[in-house]
């Protein structure tokens, strides 16, 4: 794919996945070849599965190939954890929250993300289904609002 198109694969670490705790991910990037394969660090999924982004963009910085910014609800992760969900019904009960009302602080993972010095592309997501039509607008709003004000 590098070859031929110029292309890195990015691999994205989800919850509920082979590829989603702080263990999993270290030992994916350590096992794999860093020319060739980036990863994209979601921090809503990898705070979901008890990782710190911020340590991860500081130790493993040339490895981010790009950013899915999202946060988690860290009572309703409790909740989860408690009661042993699977991630689609933690969806449902509302684990992913709007900005800046959860974990991780985005803030510190902005200011990490800069320090590398390299342009990463930033997708801004809250998984929330089901959803009415209307509901993502005005968050996707307040969002951009906040992460401005956070320096993005």
């Amino acid at each position: 794919m590098k070859e031929a198109y110029g292309l890195n694969l990015v691999v994205h670490p989800h919850a509920d996945t082979h590829l989603d705790t702080e263990d999993h991910v270290e030992r994916f990037l350590d096992s794999t070849d860093g020319e060739l394969v980036d990863l994209c660090l979601d921090t809503g999924h990898y705070a979901y599965c008890g990782g710190d982004s911020v340590e991860l963009i500081e130790t493993y910085g040339e490895r981010i190939g790009y950013l899915h910014l999202k946060q988690v609800d860290p009572e309703i992760l409790a909740e989860v954890v408690r009661d042993q969900l699977p991630f689609g019904p933690a969806v449902r009960r509302g684990v992913m929250c709007e900005p800046p009302s959860g974990t991780p602080e985005l803030e510190p993972v902005l200011v990490a993300a800069q320090r590398l010095g390299v342009e990463l592309f930033a997708i801004v997501e809250q998984d929330m289904y089901p959803c009415e039509p209307d509901e993502p607008l005005p968050i996707a709003v307040r969002t951009r609002k906040f992460l401005r004000s956070c320096g993005a």
